[in-house]
């Protein structure tokens, strides 16, 4: 699996919490949707706090900046 076809996978709840995570928004103790981003392999526990993985980043970048150039998002 590629790249962009994970980007395309991302829901906006995907979206908004890979935002909120690299904007170090409060995070709740349990969240499913954070549970399936872990899974792909795009956010990681560290401690307390989680973290966007390089991965995660790649994707967040992507994401915006497709949003930013007057594309359309999925």
């Amino acid at each position: 699996m590629t790249e962009k076809q994970k980007l395309l996978i991302l829901s906006q709840p995907q979206r908004a919490t890979l935002e909120g995570l690299s904007n170090r928004r409060p995070q709740l103790p349990t969240d499913a949707v954070r549970d399936e981003l872990a899974t792909l392999g795009l956010v990681v526990k560290q401690g307390a706090k989680w973290a966007l993985t390089p991965q995660g980043k790649k994707v967040l970048a992507a994401s915006s900046n497709r949003r930013n150039s007057g594309g359309f998002s999925v």
